[in-house]
């Protein structure tokens, strides 16, 4: 090996050094304060998006007891990965698969992605699965549907979004059911419609919601013959075309 060689192969595992240092203390919530922001500008002034967005995504992992702190270094690695723009969303989406934290790596992809790539990623993150024994899972669920309420959805993955409807926690059903109030596809109606007949007290939210959804999309109720013109319940009335009145 030439001296040349020597040198690269001896900068190459320095480099290695550093970047295994500075991520230890970018995972590590109970590094010294002072520490951890240099390992988060470490990062930042990376130039290889695949040394430095991954890394800085481990900071949204955790939250500290100070928020002011907290907030300010999760601050900081966001501008660090939003600095790679469209490089860093393949690592982006990838972390959103395996975290269950996501509440600041989908601010930064909000700042990079299209809303396309932002809603293909967050439907293909939600479990379908038997999940009601894993509470992160749960709350994963949840938290990416709140998240796709704000998106229009195509007609495919409004009827995925149906098997929520039945889910254990009240959470994911109501998510679900707002997710699903706010879109177009023709089928929602019949699916939501069993909320307007809950009387169930579990289900409370979910009905007045749904109610609510049905008045102000205008949705006629799917079969009529369940439902009487008139009266509904206290403030809210059916009219002669089946639709909900809601009473000031």
């Amino acid at each position: 090996m030439g001296l040349i060689d020597k040198y690269r192969e001896f900068k190459k595992n320095r480099q290695e050094k550093a970047i295994a240092r500075n991520l230890k203390l970018i995972k590590n919530p109970k590094a010294i304060k002072e520490d951890r922001s240099a390992a988060i500008e470490y990062f930042c002034q990376a130039e290889e998006a695949e040394v430095a967005v991954p890394a800085l995504l481990q900071r949204f992992d955790y939250s500290l007891e100070h928020g002011i702190n907290d907030t300010r270094e999760k601050e900081s690695a966001m501008e660090g990965v939003i600095k790679f723009d469209k490089s860093a969303i393949p690592f982006i989406e990838k972390h959103l698969h395996t975290s269950n934290r996501i509440a600041w790596p989908i601010k930064a992809f909000k700042k990079i992605a299209s809303e396309e790539e932002i809603m293909k990623s967050l439907e293909s993150c939600l479990d379908y699965g038997e999940v009601s024994f894993d509470q992160s899972k749960v709350d994963k669920n949840y938290d990416i549907l709140c998240y796709m309420r704000d998106y229009p959805l195509a007609d495919a993955v409004c009827e995925k979004l149906f098997h929520f409807l039945n889910e254990h926690d009240e959470r994911v059903r109501f998510a679900a059911a707002e997710v699903l109030l706010e879109q177009k596809e023709s089928s929602i109606p019949e699916k939501l419609e069993p909320f307007l007949l809950d009387e169930s007290a579990e289900n409370t939210r979910i009905r007045q919601t749904v109610i609510a959804g049905f008045a102000k999309n205008q949705w006629a109720v799917p079969h009529k013959d369940k439902f009487k013109v008139g009266p509904f319940i206290p403030g809210v009335s059916i009219n002669n075309q089946y639709n909900f009145v809601i009473h000031e």
